[in-house]
């Protein structure tokens, strides 16, 4: 699964740039600390949609809830991002959803989550999120469209690009952290082994009275 194909995800669910960019790097992150966990009878593509899509949820949980506002210049920024890359029009009128719709509609129509899936990762019932995304069509359909709205929907889901491509390094930024996890570790790492020896070496005092015998 490629980076744009990631990014894509983040940056339709948050429609910010700079946290997109944040969230797909982490994300990588993320999946290289738990490959060990993949299973060979799971699609890669799935399992790492997975992980982006629990990463983004719960960086949103941790900053103000699902339904809050993520930046005040987010649509503003994203806007200014992709008209440089000339997006398919849909994608600009997905950001420009509510937050509540656009989420179950990224999820629910471009990720294909089924309904029960994604009211279970927004933490909300099935009949609530079946209102939600009708709501999303509706601001979706152009006003002056009179034909099977759904058709509509379908026809443009059909041309959205699955990759869009950052602006940023992002596997700079993930070699990067990487690196300053491993770091990080070798140096734990190494404070665990001087513990360690430091306790041995006190544990081997008091077996033979070499501790009493100092404060003595």
């Amino acid at each position: 699964m490629s980076v744009g194909k990631v990014y894509a995800l983040c940056l339709r669910l948050t429609s910010d740039i700079i946290l997109a960019e944040k969230l797909t790097a982490e994300t990588f992150i993320t999946t290289w600390h738990n490959i060990s966990f993949f299973r060979e009878d799971t699609l890669f593509s799935s399992w790492i949609t997975g992980i982006t899509t629990y990463t983004i949820l719960g960086w949103i949980r941790n900053n103000g809830g699902i339904w809050s506002d993520l930046s005040h210049n987010k649509l503003k920024q994203s806007k200014a991002g992709l008209n440089r890359k000339n997006p398919d029009p849909f994608d600009m009128n997905i950001f420009s959803l509510p937050d509540k719709e656009r989420f179950v509609f990224v999820l629910h129509d471009i990720e294909k989550y089924s309904t029960e899936e994604a009211a279970d990762l927004l933490s909300i019932g099935k009949e609530e999120l079946d209102t939600i995304l009708q709501k999303a069509y509706e601001l979706l359909i152009p006003p002056d469209y009179t034909s099977d709205g759904s058709v509509y929907i379908e026809s443009c889901l059909n041309s959205l690009p699955q990759v869009i491509q950052p602006e940023g390094d992002i596997w700079k930024n993930i070699f990067t952290a990487l690196n300053q996890l491993q770091v990080d570790a070798k140096k734990l790492s190494e404070q665990t082994e001087e513990s360690g020896k430091e306790e041995k070496t006190e544990n081997k005092g008091k077996k033979f009275g070499f501790l009493n015998w100092k404060k003595k």
